[in-house]
């Protein structure tokens, strides 16, 4: 009996039809594409149903597939992470840098200093109060005036020395060892006590 024979584009696997109708009828159905391969009875070679002349003209009237549109709604986050990243670096040496020059904004001395006449213990005790930090271990110790207290508590207990000693001056002594934020933390809190100088005991980073 002959019979149709249709497979896909270089495909080994073939699909027999009885007739030529059973073949327009998967076109049309979307089962075949018109670059689908074809061979009728009388046929030697395999040909594209899209130019067989059995179905050239049926093929030109089937709708080729839709093709895939861009999905508007994706979002590329690289270049968002891009830049939030050099924010993020930009946030942190800015942040650092002002930390350490509040840390550091202790004026140097100079030569016209040496001139200067020296301030016995007595007018020194008068004028200032101490401030001590030291290590223990991993926790820093605060003492002002040989109280301790915790870094939270530094900007009232200064306030009370200030009020009830009238010192307005600072001899800040600080172990190398203690970490940044907490010096700043005393700056911080002399400068909102409107303390006239610090006396810096500086360590050396």
């Amino acid at each position: 009996m002959s019979a149709w024979h249709v497979r896909k584009e270089g495909s080994p696997d073939v699909l027999a039809l009885p007739t030529a109708g059973e073949v327009l009828t998967g076109l049309r159905d979307g089962n075949f594409l018109p670059t689908d391969e074809v061979r009728g009875p009388t046929d030697m070679v395999w040909h594209a149903i899209e130019v067989h002349p059995t179905f050239a003209e049926a093929a030109q009237d089937i709708d080729p597939p839709p093709s895939e549109e861009a999905d508007d709604t994706h979002l590329d986050m690289n270049p968002l992470i891009d830049v939030c990243l050099v924010l993020l670096i930009f946030f942190i040496l800015t942040i650092t840098y002002a930390s350490l020059e509040r840390a550091l904004d202790v004026p140097p001395d100079s030569a016209e200093d040496k001139g200067i006449p020296q301030i016995s213990k007595e007018e020194l005790k008068d004028r200032v109060f101490k401030v001590i930090v030291k290590m223990d271990g991993e926790r820093p110790v605060i003492k002002i005036e040989g109280k301790e207290v915790s870094q939270e508590q530094i900007f009232t207990e200064m306030q009370n020395v200030i009020n009830a000693t009238g010192r307005k001056e600072i001899l800040l002594d600080i172990d190398k060892s203690v970490p940044w934020g907490v010096e700043t933390a005393i700056l911080d809190a002399a400068k909102g006590n409107k303390v006239h100088n610090i006396i810096n005991n500086q360590r050396s980073r």
